[in-house]
C-alpha cells in the first residue's frame, strides 16, 4: 500500500526529472569533483528519457502548467501523444521544448514533428572526460571511460578478433591472458556488464572493449560488481590496437600497453558532434517540415541527482532539451512579446553549423559524416546569437491551422480542435472550418525550407520581421543545394520605421531530373 501512494506521488525517485530540472535552472556549483575530476562550474547549462506515468497525466499535466501561467514547457519525454495538445501551450503563447528521442543513427526516426514545437537533437559540448591509452610506439589513443585508480606502467597486450561476447570469454585460456591488458571487440554495449562479469576471475590487468559508440560515460565497474579496470574505444581505435598488436606478433615482439589515469578535456581538443543515439530526421510524416529544430548539449551532463553524491552523467535528448528551455527563459525576459514562433526563428537561424574555432560539426554512426540538418537543425544552439537575430519568422495559429488541415484531417475535427485550443466556442461558426484550398506546407512561414520529391521547379513564400535596427537593410544570400538553382526575389531587404515587415519569394529549380537523396543548401541574412 505505501509503495502504491509513493508511486503516484510527484517525488522524484527515478532521478530523471532531477537531472533535466537542474539543467534547465539549477544553481551554479564551482569546482565540482566526479570521481576525483574537477568537472568545474556545473549549473544552468534512465538516458532513454522513459515515462513511468502515463498519457491522461502528462495531458492534465499540460493543461495545469498552462493555467498556472508557465513562462516555457519542456518535455524530456518523446512520441505522437503529445504532438497536439503542444497546439494549446502555443496558442497561449508558451515555448513547448520537447527532446527529439534516442533511436538515431537511423534515418526517419525523428518524432514528434508538428512545426509548433521546437524539438532538440543532442550534441556533446567542449568537454569530455577522456582516458589515455597509449602503445609502445608512442601512439596515444583516448579512450572512453573513468580509470581513477592506480597508475601502472606499460604491460604485455592481448587481444582475440573471434571472441565477441561474455559468451566467447567462457572459452578463454586464463594462463594466456593471466597478468595482461586484454582488448576484444564487442557487438553491442549490453555485452559490457556480462563480459566484465565473465572475466572477473581470470587474473587480468585490464579490460578494453572497442565497441559502437555507446550512449555516455558509465561506471560500469559499479553496475557489474567487477573492480577490473575497463575503458572502451570504437572499433577505428580498436582497430588501431589491434594492428600494433599483429605488427609486433610479425616481429616476434612483445607489444606493450598503459592505461592513464582519465582526464578532463575542454576547448579546442574536443570535437564537436551528434551523438549516435540522438534521433534523425526526415520525419516520415510530413518530411516538408524540418526536423530536428535544433541541437544542445545532450552527452555526459553531469546535473543534480536525487541519491549517491548528489550529481550523476546522463546522456540523452533527455539532457539536451532543458538546454534549450533554460535559454528560451532568458529569451522571454529579453524579447517579452516575442511569439513562441519568433522564439523558434531566433534560436534556429542564429545556430552553429561549426564549432567556435571554425571547424566542421561531426554525425557520430555507421560511417562518421559531416552533420547536416537532419542530424542537428539548424545547428547547435548559440544563446548569445539568438538575443539579437536581426531578423525572425513569425507564425500564428491560423498558420498552424493550416498545417492541420494540409494532414487531411475533417473539418469536425479542425472545428473541434481550434474550438477547444482557441477558445472560439462563441463564434457562430465554433470554430475554423478548412479552406476550399488549404495552403501547402512548404509556404508555412518556417525559418527552414524542406521540399521532398523536387521534380521540377516550386516557388515558396516567406515573410521576415525585422526586430533589430530600425533603418537596416540585409541581403539574403545563397547556398544553393547540389543539384539546384535557388532564386530570391528580392533579394535585398530594405527596413524602417513604416516597414517592419517584408516577404520574398524562393523558387528552387531542380537541375537534375532523377530521383536522389535529400541535399542541403542555406538562404543567410547579411546585414549591410
Amino acid at each position: 500500500m505505501v509503495e502504491n501512494i509513493y508511486n503516484l506521488s510527484p517525488l522524484d525517485d527515478v532521478g530523471h526529472g532531477t537531472h533535466v530540472a537542474y539543467t534547465a535552472a539549477g544553481s551554479y556549483v564551482n569546482n565540482l569533483e566526479y570521481y576525483g575530476l574537477n568537472m568545474g562550474t556545473v549549473g544552468w547549462m534512465d538516458d532513454k528519457g522513459e515515462s513511468y506515468f502515463g498519457g491522461v497525466d502528462i495531458l492534465a499535466g499540460i493543461d495545469d502548467a498552462i493555467k498556472d501561467g508557465v513562462d516555457v514547457l519542456s518535455a524530456s519525454f518523446g512520441g505522437d501523444l503529445i504532438d497536439f495538445s503542444e497546439v494549446d501551450t502555443t496558442s497561449h503563447g508558451i515555448p513547448f521544448v520537447v527532446a527529439r528521442g534516442n533511436d538515431g543513427p537511423d534515418s526517419y526516426t525523428v518524432s514528434p514533428t508538428s512545426p509548433w514545437i521546437i524539438l532538440v537533437a543532442a550534441s556533446n559540448e567542449d568537454r569530455e572526460i577522456v582516458t589515455p591509452i597509449t602503445l609502445a610506439n608512442n601512439n596515444t589513443i583516448l579512450g572512453k571511460g573513468i580509470f581513477q585508480g592506480k597508475e601502472q606502467g606499460f604491460a604485455s597486450l592481448i587481444t582475440f578478433r573471434n571472441i565477441t561476447s561474455a559468451e566467447d570469454i567462457k572459452s578463454l585460456n586464463v594462463e594466456e591472458v593471466k597478468g595482461k591488458v586484454l582488448m576484444l571487440f564487442l557487438q553491442k554495449e549490453d555485452d559490457v556488464n556480462p563480459s566484465l562479469k565473465a572475466l572477473n576471475t581470470s587474473g587480468i590487468l585490464a579490460f578494453i572493449a572497442a565497441t559502437n559508440p555507446l550512449i555516455g560515460i558509465y561506471d560500469y565497474n559499479q553496475t557489474s560488481g567487477v573492480s577490473i579496470p575497463f575503458v572502451y574505444v570504437d572499433f577505428e581505435q580498436g582497430n588501431q590496437i589491434f594492428d600494433y598488436f599483429q605488427q609486433c606478433k610479425s616481429s616476434n615482439i612483445d607489444s606493450k600497453i598503459k592505461i592513464s589515469r582519465s582526464e578532463v578535456l575542454e576547448g579546442q581538443k574536443v570535437i564537436l558532434k551528434v551523438p549516435k543515439f540522438s534521433s534523425r530526421g526526415p520525419s516520415s510524416l510530413t518530411p516538408d517540415i524540418l526536423k530536428p529544430d535544433i541541437a544542445a548539449p545532450g552527452v555526459n551532463i553531469l546535473a543534480a541527482f536525487p541519491r549517491d553524491n548528489g550529481f550523476i552523467m546522463y546522456s540523452g535528448t533527455s539532457m539536451a532539451a532543458p538546454h534549450v528551455s533554460g535559454i528560451i527563459a532568458l529569451l522571454k525576459v529579453a524579447h517579452p512579446t516575442w511569439s513562441p514562433a519568433a522564439i523558434k526563428s531566433a534560436l534556429v537561424t542564429t545556430a552553429w553549423n561549426e564549432d567556435t574555432y571554425g571547424s566542421e560539426i561531426f554525425s557520430e554512426g555507421v560511417g562518421d559524416k559531416i552533420a547536416d540538418p537532419f542530424d542537428f537543425g539548424g545547428g547547435i544552439c548559440n544563446p548569445n546569437g539568438a538575443m539579437d537575430p536581426g531578423l525572425i519568422y513569425d507564425m500564428d495559429n491560423n498558420d498552424y491551422l493550416n498545417y492541420v488541415c494540409s494532414l487531411g484531417y475533417s473539418n469536425e475535427k479542425v472545428r473541434n480542435a481550434s474550438t477547444y485550443f482557441f477558445g472560439t466556442n462563441n463564434s457562430t461558426t465554433r470554430g475554423i472550418i478548412c479552406p476550399s484550398k488549404v495552403p501547402s506546407r512548404l509556404d508555412l512561414n518556417l525559418p527552414s525550407i524542406a521540399i521532398p520529391n523536387l521534380k521540377n521547379s516550386v516557388t515558396i513564400r516567406r515573410t521576415v520581421t525585422n526586430v533589430g535596427d530600425v533603418n537596416s537593410i540585409y541581403k539574403l544570400v545563397v547556398k544553393s543545394p547540389r543539384n539546384s538553382v535557388i532564386k530570391v526575389s528580392p533579394d535585398v531587404l530594405k527596413f524602417d520605421s513604416n516597414t517592419k515587415k517584408i516577404s520574398f519569394e524562393v523558387k528552387i529549380i531542380s537541375t537534375y531530373q532523377r530521383k536522389s537523396k535529400f541535399n542541403f543548401g542555406s538562404l543567410a541574412n547579411i546585414m549591410l
